[in-house]
Order: structure tokens, then C-alpha cells, then sequence
């Protein structure tokens, strides 16, 4: 399904991807509202869309491909709470994960085994 928003002006619009933390035993250890603080503190994301001038103008940069990142990428952001979710959710609670970023708050592009764990861990 299409995300109702786009992002605007350097923003790029991330869901934030939730995993599952689970003891060596693979219990899982958050529940409830645990969970809903966690999802809201998370710092890794999936890139959904590019704002039209999102990297554009850093040295060398005229599209997000130059700065090493393209839709589809599993992201570093800055902090835990970096952005703001959209109110998407309430059209349809697919959406409840998208935020909304600065272009400068993506720090880096998740890569090898960390990668791995990510996809392997995350919800559907």
C-alpha cells in the first residue's frame, strides 16, 4: 500500500522498525506498554521516501544516492527520538511506524551480520 504522506522539503519519511528482544532462551521480554515506549524510542528504520531536496546542496550531493543511501535501506538514526510520527496512523494503523526525519538525522546505513539480525528480528 501507498503511504498517504510525502515527505516535504529535506525530510525523509523512515518506519521505524520495532524488534523483538528475546532472551537466549527466545522468550520475548517486552510487553504491553513496554513495548509502545520502545517503539517510540527506536532508532533504527527502514527509508520510505526522500523530501525533493533532501541532501541536496552538501558538498557533491544532488540526490540521496550521492550521500550512500536510497529507498529501502535499513538506517542509524541520530537519537532514539529523532523526528515526528506522522498522523497516518489514524487513516490506517499500517502506518503507525512512519516518521518523519531530517535528511542530517540519518547517521548511518545498517550493513553484514548487524543487517542480518535486523531482518531476521523484525516484525512483519
Amino acid at each position: 500500500m501507498e503511504s498517504p504522506v510525502k515527505p516535504l522539503g529535506f525530510n525523509v519519511l523512515v518506519k521505524i522498525i520495532p524488534v523483538e528482544v528475546k532472551s537466549k532462551s527466545g522468550i520475548i521480554m517486552m510487553v504491553g506498554d513496554e513495548t509502545e515506549r520502545e517503539r517510540k524510542g527506536r532508532d533504527i528504520a527502514e527509508i520510505i521516501e526522500f523530501g525533493p531536496i533532501a541532501y541536496k546542496g552538501y558538498a557533491g550531493c544532488e540526490s540521496s544516492e550521492d550521500w550512500g543511501v536510497k529507498v529501502g535501506d535499513i538506517v542509524e538514526l541520530s537519537t532514539r527520538y529523532d523526528g515526528k510520527f506522522t498522523r497516518a496512523q489514524e487513516y490506517n494503523e499500517q502506518f503507525k511506524n512512519y516518521r518523519y526525519v531530517s535528511d542530517q538525522d540519518i547517521l548511518g546505513l545498517a550493513a553484514g551480520e548487524f543487517l542480518a539480525m535486523l531482518i531476521s528480528q523484525r516484525e512483519s
